[in-house]
């Protein structure tokens, strides 16, 4: 905002935007889209003033937003600076639920006269916070202008798609104005965005009992002779074939001991059970996946460091060539990851917890239950 817009700006003109997130990758998107409403003009002549605040924002047991939960919350919230709320507070929420209408992802949601609901999920995985900004903004004018044009403060959907929505609409469901993402591979988009929200990178630390194990295993590798011949002999397929089998055990080993994967008993509509379980999936597995490619390095360089090609040639019968290495850390890597399934037990289960959808919401229903009971 330029210095004579901020001389010309009065009290009135003023809009505080309370930006409220879930903590985790909601969190880091709310800073981007508050640096980003902080001293935007509305086509109104508003001037928006941002601030944010970390609050738990549960689902119900169904997996939906829970809008009074989340009202009760923010009545007794306080913003960051200590400001009293005033008529023109806007309360911008950025959630980690993974909302849908059908097919269609949902990417944001006008509760009300003040509310707008910011789904992360249903970003993807690319670009999420630049996009998020440019729907929330979208959001807070279709709101102020839906507000303007209806004296009776009735649900009426904004108008046309703009460039920040690209070819999403709005729509209304539940009374509430939503904005649709389209529908083509809608849900395989939402389920790489709850893997991006799960951040798999973050679940490697709480893996080091595995990566433990599996290094200690993965040095027998290095050492004993009898598995550089087996390395050696094996066949490229046969080596995808053992390292496939390895990640594949300690995925199921990490999900079905900690009680990772979604049962009927826990939620009931198919699809998002079936949505839910492929996040998971994929995020353990990625996690495995990472944890593999560090363990195969390191192998790898070891094997070079400790063994010299004169004495891998003599064990070896033949000239050594680099190949050579490159199987025997990659066969080394898969016996040490099966190994590392041992060491997963004495992981730091609650990251590995906290990994997926699932634990997170039960454990945000619990922080705003403990919260509301304390004020």
């Amino acid at each position: 905002m330029s210095t004579a817009e901020a001389r010309t700006t009065t009290d009135d003109d003023l809009g505080t935007v309370r930006v409220a997130a879930d903590q985790g990758l909601a969190d880091a998107v709310a800073d981007k889209i508050c640096a980003r409403l902080d001293g935007h003009r509305l086509t109104s002549g508003t001037v928006l003033h941002a601030e944010s605040v970390s609050l738990p924002l549960p689902p119900v047991e169904s997996g939906r937003p829970d809008m009074e939960t989340w009202a009760s919350l923010l009545d007794t919230g306080s913003t960051k600076s200590g400001e009293s709320e005033n008529a023109n507070t806007i309360t911008l929420c950025v959630s980690e639920i993974p909302r849908r209408v059908g097919s269609r992802p949902v990417l944001a949601e006008i509760v009300g006269t003040s509310m707008v609901v910011i789904y992360v999920p249903s970003f993807g995985a690319r670009a999420v916070a630049r996009r998020a900004g440019a729907v929330a903004l979208t959001a807070i004018e279709s709101m102020r202008r839906r507000d303007d044009d209806t004296d009776d403060g009735s649900s009426v959907a904004p108008d046309h798609p703009t460039p920040a929505t690209g070819l999403a609409h709005w729509s209304v469901d539940s009374g509430h104005d939503i904005l649709l993402a389209p529908a083509l591979l809608g849900r395989t988009r939402m389920v790489a965005g709850m893997i991006r929200t799960n951040r798999p990178w973050r679940l490697v630390p709480a893996l080091s009992g595995a990566l433990a194990a599996a290094t200690a295993t993965s040095a027998f590798g290095v050492f004993y002779s009898s598995i550089w011949q087996m390395a050696a002999s094996m066949s490229v397929l046969r080596l995808c074939c053992v390292s496939v089998i390895a990640v594949a055990l300690i995925t199921a080993w990490l999900i079905l001991p900690n009680g990772l994967w979604e049962r009927r008993t826990r939620r009931q509509t198919g699809v998002d059970r079936a949505m839910y379980n492929m996040a998971t999936l994929a995020t353990v597995l990625a996690g495995v996946v990472i944890m593999y490619a560090a363990l195969f390095v390191v192998v790898g360089a070891a094997s070079a460091v400790v063994i010299s090609p004169e004495f891998l040639s003599m064990q070896l019968d033949r000239d050594a060539e680099a190949l050579d290495y490159v199987r025997l850390a990659w066969l080394a890597a898969s016996l040490g990851t099966v190994a590392g399934a041992v060491g997963s037990t004495v992981a730091d289960q609650e990251q590995i917890l906290g990994a997926t959808f699932g634990h997170r919401e039960a454990a945000r229903r619990r922080a705003a239950k403990s919260r509301l009971a304390t004020d």
